[in-house]
């Protein structure tokens, strides 16, 4: 497992998993790692995360002077990793309801790792933002088109699924129903998404 924690190793598994989503899913599946060991990953990922998100708003150009507090990436942090959570658990259980059988260990060692590949992305987008500042926003364009392929791929793998239009569909209904969830939760305690 030390393999795991050597950078040049992830990279390489990492671009093996932007030519063949569903065969880096397989491999990442295979590991087997246990929920501690995850945990530990995934907090690892959110602290570097939170680290690039500080870097690139102090990196960012702001209208007018107006500064984004460093707390904005923190709190940003969290939120993504509540989500992360959700994600998992949801492409856990809403694929089980529809004949899946995938263990939630698979489900959020694969949005663990779908994270990591958009971590990368976000250093790229970094680079990007001190050599060619206009690419930026092509990258975050790139990342979110990303993720949506690598987690149809990753549930239709995780759960033995074939029609990746189904998935897709599935994913789409399941994130509007969370939308909506969490716009009713919001509003009940008085808070605002927006």
């Amino acid at each position: 497992m030390t393999h795991l924690l050597h950078l040049p190793t992830l990279l390489r598994l990492a671009r093996q998993t932007l030519t063949d989503p569903r065969e880096g899913a397989r491999y990442i599946m295979g590991l087997n790692l246990p929920r501690r060991i995850l945990m530990q990953f995934y907090l690892l990922e959110l602290v570097l995360s939170a680290m690039s998100s500080v870097i690139f708003l102090s990196l960012a150009p702001m209208p007018d002077g107006m500064a984004i507090p460093a707390e904005t990436a923190v709190t940003y942090t969290a939120f993504e990793g509540v989500i992360g959570l959700i994600i998992a658990f949801g492409a856990f259980r809403i694929g089980q309801a529809f004949g899946g059988q995938g263990s939630f260990e698979q489900a959020f060692a694969l949005v663990i790792w779908a994270q990591f590949i958009l971590l990368c992305f976000s250093v790229l987008q970094l680079v990007a933002m001190v050599v060619l500042p206009p690419l930026t926003d092509v990258i975050s364009i790139a990342a979110l088109a990303l993720f949506f392929w690598l987690m149809v791929n990753f549930v239709a793998e995780l759960h033995g699924f074939t029609s990746l239009g189904l998935v897709f569909a599935g994913i789409i209904v399941s994130l509007l129903g969370l939308a909506i969830l969490l716009s009713i939760l919001f509003s009940a305690m008085g808070l605002s998404l927006v």
